[in-house]
């Protein structure tokens, strides 16, 4: 067993690297798009809250893995040890980003928790009303808080267990080559400070949230059960019958991220608690496994979009809309960076036209820019007849004639081109925590 593993480990070290790059690179933009959706106005409820709160840790957790990991196996073998790559600098970055990701898993993990716990109370007690809205916020920012205030607090002791040491070499200090301590896990050499801070972590931040989310969603699948027996009584009675199961989408999504967070965070816990018990379990069964355990944790902190896109309709009406109010903004900077540059073109044409000469004949600037009037013996820049008033075969007054222009303005093509966008189409929607408690399905 132990030999299997290690070979896995190397085999897998040499793509963790590519993979885990490409999985950041994905997750970071897409966790961004999440928040830019998640907090737009009609979308503050309770649960979206949440969910912003996680992608923020995630996005915090996959900037900081891309230097650890372009570093410490893209750049340089994945097994090796030089002085270039165990650098005391970049050893220390190691235990920065080793404190900062326990630190961020915890906090995801408990606001996971939270998550079920405010979807099982909703469903409970379905209240309504603005007064009802604006508590479940204040409620769910407290918690978000004391999440976030705890953790740190909870892992104040890994913070101060973990140390960096010179590489020894029978028994000689290798100068330059740093490494982090030894932990001796499940031997009685252990120390009683790092001996604490892993169970503390294993139990408060790995297994007690697990087994919280698993309760919560069972509460939860019972209540999908419970009101999908009554929806069909009621419909049973009005002479319908379902063909399919009752199904809350906004559950069932939720019901998928804890289980995610329990693929990614459970195992994890199991494997610490046996380190602890079982002598050089740590070396042979847990380090080999690392890379698997990371990349899980990174596909769980970047799969939320895709989730949350292919399950929420609200979702995918509010990024696009969001996609389009983008691009009519750049459009219309640009229309008016053009509008700016023609008015300039259009007075400099307007002096050279009262510069030629009266009997109707234009100059080279003239024919480019000028219109010929047929019968005024005049000739009028593109700035008297091309205005914002003119229309496609509009009327245009001179000298006291009604002359018919066959100009299309500028102001006309962008009214073509641009959609104009009526708010009385836009629908009000309803907060989430009031019809879908999850950040992502407004709308069902």
């Amino acid at each position: 067993m132990t030999v299997t593993l290690e070979e896995y480990s190397r085999w897998y070290g040499k793509w963790h690297g590519g993979v885990s790059l490409i999985v950041c690179c994905f997750g970071i933009p897409t966790n961004i798009i999440n928040i830019s959706v998640l907090t737009r106005k009609h979308m503050h409820t309770p649960i979206n809250t949440v969910l912003t709160w996680i992608a923020f840790f995630d996005i915090i957790t996959m900037a900081a893995y891309l230097p650890f990991v372009i570093h410490f196996y893209i750049e340089y073998p994945t097994n090796s040890l030089s002085p270039e790559k165990n650098s005391l600098g970049w050893m220390r970055f190691l235990l920065f980003y080793i404190n900062l990701s326990t630190l961020t898993h915890t906090i995801s993990i408990w606001l996971g928790v939270s998550l079920a716990i405010f979807r099982y109370v909703h469903i409970q007690s379905p209240e309504t009303g603005n007064l009802t809205h604006m508590r479940r916020i204040i409620r769910c920012r407290v918690v978000v808080f004391i999440v976030i205030f705890g953790s740190v607090l909870l892992l104040i002791p890994n913070y101060v267990s973990s140390k960096l040491v010179q590489l020894e070499r029978n028994g000689t200090a290798v100068s330059g080559i740093y490494v982090l301590a030894d932990p001796r896990l499940g031997t009685p050499r252990v120390k009683a400070s790092v001996f604490s801070s892993f169970i503390l972590y294993s139990i408060v931040a790995k297994m007690i949230p697990c087994f919280l989310m698993i309760v919560f969603g069972a509460l939860l699948l019972k209540t999908l059960d419970n009101h999908g027996r009554v929806t069909r009584k009621k419909l049973s009675k009005l002479g319908v019958v379902m063909n399919r199961p009752y199904t809350s989408r906004t559950t069932i999504m939720l019901l998928i991220v804890m289980v995610l967070f329990l693929v990614t965070e459970l195992p994890q816990g199991i494997l610490l608690i046996l380190s602890l018990t079982i002598e050089k379990f740590f070396d042979t069964v847990y380090i080999p496994l690392g890379d698997t355990m990371d990349i899980l944790a990174l596909i769980n902190n970047s799969i939320n979009f895709v989730l949350y896109c292919s399950m929420s309709v609200e979702f995918r009406r509010t990024i696009s809309k969001w996609i389009c109010e983008c691009a009519g903004r750049n459009h219309y900077i640009n229309e008016n960076q053009n509008d700016f540059e023609m008015k300039n073109n259009n007075a400099i044409v307007t002096k050279k036209s009262g510069n030629a000469n009266s009997a109707g004949n234009t100059t080279t600037d003239d024919m480019q820019t000028g219109l010929q009037l047929t019968g005024s013996g005049e000739s009028y820049s593109t700035a008297e007849i091309n205005s914002p008033c003119c229309k496609s075969i509009s009327d245009v007054q001179i000298n006291g004639d009604i002359i018919y222009s066959q100009v299309s303005t500028e102001a006309e093509e962008s009214e073509k081109l641009t959609p104009e966008i009526n708010e009385d189409d836009v629908s009000e929607t309803v907060p989430l925590a009031l019809t879908n408690p999850h950040p992502y399905i407004c709308t069902i």
